[in-house]
């Protein structure tokens, strides 16, 4: 592959990683001058149609996604038997290589670490992605300290089925959650289970379950509680600590349900390390009981009560033995009894004196207001920070830990996240200055711009002639810019380019070169060159607007030659599933009938051509077809 030019466009320079299903390469965009990513699938699975989908869901995934760490996808595309994505060259090593190196992290570089992380989790779920490989090996650090998640090779849209099969799970079983161990349902709290086992291994500088094979990992993950990283590492605090074992709860519902409450707690952690964060430790199922001390004392006046007239039934060691422990439970139990009666004497005639209470709902109430409203009952309402916020007023709680509802016994404090409101900015009066510049200006506001080309005497092509709203007017997050730019004087003309034999890449460059551009493409069977040029809509020589929309049809190769090929239906029993394969590709697969006898399968192509027969899935015979 060293060498070799992909599209005419991508010269493949080097070798620079290599996974389970594909091979990644650096490469040269010609086209824009820039150092690319190149993911190539291997090609044993070249052929493979799982593998193929598989392959092409990772690009439709991560081309969805746009996002600071989140590598970005340039481009698809297939030449001859290769199947290839461009993505982003991100300079740096692995997460894993990192860890490695260092042996374990501080607890503010994981911190700081997991958020980044979080973040793009978070703008991957909004988009309805799992990525369902979270793993130190698919996260790479640059030399700024920037994470950027890559891979997403088994990544699935929620909206399509998220239901794990057990026998073809990918990715790291070190990192995989329990679910999808099981082969059960996975969603967005799957990628929080293995992000919890990447800040584990980044405090302690070890996995949390390890073994011998993937599958007695597999079983680990499904049924042992992990040893608290504090057990490893003495320097972890305890809200981070909180925050890795709630990740890697086994049950989902236990876990954090997103990664925008993953990333409040995250924050708090940040701020405030030892801050007491909600976590629910994970019960035996036949705890050790605490069983009350007897008074012996006790017993012994019992038995010496007995009417001593009576001569007693003589009976074995076994029996006496089995008689006390009647005697030393029924003690027990009426201790219990009675110590249940009194707390709850003590609870109704004193309440506040030990008893568990509700959490209050703060929700949308005023900080300020309710900060010292439950003083009376020893619960203090902490500020752990303040953020903006859309749906909440300025002033007013977004966020709180622990959540409303459940039962504490006091006294015990209540984090809070205030929301600051929305942020207001004031539009300058951008007028003259470059599109470019000031679009970069107002995105970094939260703004969403649009921009609209129009032609003007007397500003400069590229640059601003007016905004709306207006220059002076507020806008806030979210709000829409539009940007009215300059496409220059209003009668300038530009001599149409001869773009006929050109590639469609070429032909790309030469219209944008000389301040016109692409418009609709249609395809042609021809004996010219796939993605040749053939016609242009704009006559070659002739003057024409600039900024005029050049319409082409492009050559798609030569047409196919086709001839149907009959296949005959097993006879031996009543449905017969047929599949039929033309050189590695299946051209049919569907079930038959008997009655059916034989049906036609049309084959295309030039020269000779190999048909493959198979029924209900075992290779039959293939056929030689002359086209």
């Amino acid at each position: 592959m060293i060498g070799r030019i992909l599209d005419n466009r991508y010269e493949i320079i080097e070798e620079i990683g290599s996974g389970g299903m594909a091979q990644v390469y650096k490469a040269r965009c010609a086209l824009l001058n820039r150092f690319v990513a190149i993911k190539v699938l291997r090609p044993e699975f070249a052929r493979d149609d799982d593998f193929l989908a598989r392959f092409k869901t990772e690009a439709q995934a991560a081309a969805a996604l746009s996002y600071q760490n989140i590598v970005s996808i340039y481009d698809v595309g297939r030449e001859d038997d290769i199947e290839y994505i461009v993505m982003e060259y991100v300079e740096g090593i692995t997460l894993k290589e990192y860890i490695k190196r260092n042996k374990l992290l501080s607890w503010q570089e994981t911190v700081d670490f997991a958020v980044q992380i979080c973040r793009a989790l978070k703008c991957a779920h909004k988009n309805g992605i799992i990525h369902r490989d979270i793993k130190p090996q698919n996260i790479i650090l640059t030399p700024e300290s920037v994470l950027k998640v890559t891979d997403f090779g088994i990544a699935r849209a929620v909206s399509s089925s998220s239901i794990t099969i057990t026998a073809s799970t990918m990715g790291s079983v070190h990192y995989l959650s329990p679910e999808q161990a099981k082969g059960g349902y996975t969603d967005a709290k799957s990628d929080i289970y293995s992000l919890g086992i990447v800040m584990y291994e980044m405090v302690t500088g070890r996995l949390p379950f390890d073994g011998d094979s993937p599958v007695s990992i597999a079983i680990k993950q499904i049924q042992e509680t992990p040893i608290p990283p504090k057990e490893y590492n003495v320097a972890v605090p305890l809200a981070l600590e909180r925050i890795i074992l709630k990740a890697m709860s086994k049950e989902q519902s236990q876990r954090y349900q997103t990664a925008d409450d993953m990333l409040i707690d995250l924050e708090i952690a940040r701020v405030n390390p030892e801050a007491p964060l909600e976590y629910e430790t994970p019960q035996d199922e036949s705890p050790t009981k605490k069983i009350p001390v007897i008074d012996t004392a006790g017993i012994s006046n019992i038995q010496d009560e007995k009417p001593k007239a009576v001569r007693p039934v003589k009976q074995n060691v076994s029996a006496k033995k089995n008689d006390k422990r009647t005697v030393v439970w029924a003690i027990v139990t009426s201790v219990l009894i009675v110590s249940a009666l009194v707390v709850g004497a003590i609870n109704v005639l004193y309440p506040g004196s030990g008893g568990d209470v509700e959490v209050p709902d703060l929700l949308g109430a005023v900080y300020e207001e309710v900060k010292d409203s439950y003083k009376a009952q020893n619960i203090s309402i902490t500020l752990a920070q303040t953020t903006e916020s859309a749906e909440y007023a300025e002033g007013e709680i977004m966020q709180q830990n622990p959540k409303s509802g459940k039962k504490m016994k006091p006294p015990f404090e209540i984090l809070v996240t205030v929301s600051s409101g929305v942020k207001q900015y004031k539009l300058e009066n951008y007028e003259k200055k470059g599109a470019i510049e000031v679009k970069i200006a107002l995105e970094s506001h939260g703004l969403v711009v649009l921009e609209e080309k129009e032609e003007s005497e007397t500003i400069t092509e590229g640059m601003v002639i007016r905004t709306s709203p207006a220059a002076g007017s507020v806008v806030k997050a979210g709000d829409k810019v539009t940007l009215y730019v300059s496409s220059g004087l209003v009668d300038k003309k530009v001599q149409m380019p001869n773009i006929v034999g050109l590639s469609l890449q070429q032909a790309k460059i030469i219209l944008s070169d000389n301040n016109l551009l692409e418009g609709g493409i249609t395809e042609e069977y021809s004996d010219k060159p796939v993605g040749q040029v053939l016609s242009q809509g704009i006559d070659a020589n002739s003057q024409t607007a600039v900024y005029s929309k050049v319409n082409m049809v492009i050559s798609k190769g030569v047409q196919p030659r086709t001839r149907p090929v009959t296949i005959t239906v097993p006879q031996t029993k009543d449905a017969t599933a047929v599949k039929i394969v033309q050189d590695g590709k299946i051209i049919h697969n569907a079930v038959h009938n008997k009655e059916e006898k034989a049906f036609n399968v049309t084959v295309s192509g030039e020269g000779t051509v190999t048909v493959e027969v198979y029924y209900d899935g075992e290779f039959a015979r293939s056929l030689a077809v002359s086209l």
